[in-house]
């Protein structure tokens, strides 16, 4: 151990502003190049750039070199979550790890802005109050990063021409599946890194033999013109921000990094593999005529084909490896396949031995809508679901919650004042949403809306005016279902308190019970053990 109080600095080294870079553009293969290049920042590119200025630097390999022990230029504390930690003997060794990586940045992926913040810290022979900067030093990283103002690019002197993805100018010409285009050097970038990240994720996520991930959103699943819908998911785990604070409180400093990597390692596992487990239940879903088996009345998702290479799965994972996951899927997939990673996502984790949940957003949209403004909604869905989890105080009662908005036109508003619009009725609440997917014989779960989707598509599939009839009923009021289950001979699926007249009170609010799965009987497909 040490002998004496030795005066390190502390670096914490991020990437800002991923979500417009990432989901800034409509063609899925420029978002898989996005992505795969801000993982390589705080990852490979920033592994690589340390071990070229430290040589002895222990990158996270061996639990046996320790920085304190004054044999190290340079120990990374942990990487995840999208933040590469790490401590430096020297202050100067630091500032050149800095401008290594940057000028890789620059060169390979331009448009791509490096967040690094650094302090010093005394690492004191009592080995105490690492946990606590490290703590600091990420609040403070928050706090900078809104108060700094965005770098203006500069568009361009004399004649350009303009890049149609980003607005910037042209600096190359690229063919793809639209033909030629002019790109601004950042679309070239994530074009070419595309490919790698392909093979990367069929390393990472490998596929059973004749499948392929896709790479472009029209071969998600139907693509008949404007009746294509996808469905972006984002997926993020509950309560780590308070675990981390925790491990956090650690006094003893070896000891927080050692629990600190084992939580970041443990997470990294818990998403790799719920994504897997996910994608493994997608191809065992299929049958030789290319449909999902045994999806009742929409058996009509069909795969697109790779002459080359197989079928391609109508799902595409964006962002994963960390507490948060995206990936887009045909939209009928959305929920689905949410819902099965969440339940994933715990399970993956109860393996390890922790009790973790996640809960998710699901934006059903048409293919061609602005794919930045769909996923700010995911993230938008997945805080109300989040959100939910505390409406009784007991969150660890609840586990994974799931919230999802579906729409055959635009975003036009904020998600609230569209729900304020769309789904509320003199008589109360038209949906039931968010809902929990644990207690399931609740009102507000995923396994009652499920339950009642199914009934409709299976019970009321020949009856679609009907259907229609009973959506305009249930805006109108509980008297008004009852003319109509009068009128019609009909009886809703059964639903304790809501089945007479479609309404009942929820935390002593009036709320419909059936609206929800009318509005996904065509839009929903239902996995066998979802």
């Amino acid at each position: 151990m040490a002998k004496s109080d030795q005066q390190l600095t502390l670096l914490i080294l991020g990437t800002a502003s991923i979500q417009s870079y990432i989901f800034g553009s409509n063609r899925l293969k420029e978002n898989i190049g996005a992505s795969y290049l801000v993982k390589q920042v705080t990852e490979e590119w920033a592994v690589n750039a340390l071990k070229r200025v430290a040589p002895r630097a222990n990158t996270d390999e061996n639990p046996n070199q320790k920085i304190e022990e004054g044999d190290l230029d340079a120990e990374v504390l942990y990487a995840g979550g999208g933040n590469f930690v790490v401590l430096f003997r020297e202050e100067e060794t630091a500032k050149h790890f800095v401008e290594t990586l940057s000028k890789k940045v620059l060169i390979d992926a331009p448009g791509l802005r490096l967040d690094v913040d650094q302090c010093q810290f005394l690492w004191e022979v009592s080995g105490t109050g690492l946990g606590k900067a490290v703590g600091n030093l990420i609040k403070n990283q928050k706090k900078n990063r809104s108060l700094r103002r965005a770098s203006a690019p500069l568009l361009g002197l004399g004649v350009t021409a303009v890049c149609q993805s980003t607005g910037l100018p042209a600096t190359k010409i690229i063919s793809d599946s639209d033909g030629k285009r002019r790109v601004s050097a950042e679309v070239a970038a994530k074009n070419a890194a595309a490919e790698k990240a392909n093979k990367s994720l069929h390393n990472v996520l490998p596929l059973d033999e004749g499948y392929v991930y896709p790479s472009d959103l029209d071969q998600l699943g139907r693509t008949v013109g404007e009746q294509s819908y996808i469905a972006i998911v984002h997926a993020d785990g509950n309560g780590m921000g308070e675990i981390i604070r925790q491990i956090g409180e650690i006094e003893n400093n070896r000891l927080y990094i050692e629990e600190m990597r084992k939580y970041s390692k443990q997470v990294t596992h818990i998403s790799k593999n719920a994504m897997l487990a996910v994608i493994k239940r997608l191809i065992q879903a299929t049958v030789e005529d290319d449909k999902i088996a045994g999806v009742g009345p929409v058996a009509d998702l069909k795969f697109s084909v790779d002459e080359h290479r197989g079928l391609r799965l109508p799902i595409r994972p964006i962002v994963f490896g960390g507490d948060d996951t995206t990936f887009v899927c045909d939209g009928r997939l959305g929920l689905s396949l949410a819902a099965m990673y969440l339940r994933e996502f715990e399970n993956a984790a109860k393996q390890l031995g922790r009790n973790f949940s996640a809960s998710a957003g699901v934006a059903i949209i048409k293919s061609r809508y602005p794919f930045a403004r769909a996923y700010e909604l995911s993230e938008e869905l997945c805080s109300e679901a989040k959100k939910f989890r505390y409406k009784d105080g007991k969150p660890e009662e609840v586990g994974g919650t799931l919230d999802w908005y579906f729409t055959s036109g635009g975003l036009y508003d904020e998600l609230e004042e569209m729900r304020k619009r769309e789904y509320t009725a003199k008589s109360g609440s038209l949906t039931l949403r968010p809902v929990t997917l644990g207690n399931e014989g609740g009102v507000r779960s995923w396994g009652t809306v499920k339950r009642l989707t199914s009934a409709f598509q299976n019970e009321w599939k020949d009856k679609r005016n009907k259907a229609k009839a009973l959506r305009d009923a249930l805006r109108e009021g509980p008297e008004a279902v009852q003319r109509f289950l009068k009128v019609y001979e009909q009886e809703l699926p059964e639903l304790a308190g809501f089945s007479a007249t479609g309404w009942n009170k929820i935390e002593n609010a009036s709320t419909c019970g059936y609206f929800d799965a009318l509005e996904l009987m065509d839009i929903y497909i239902p996995l066998d053990d979802e």
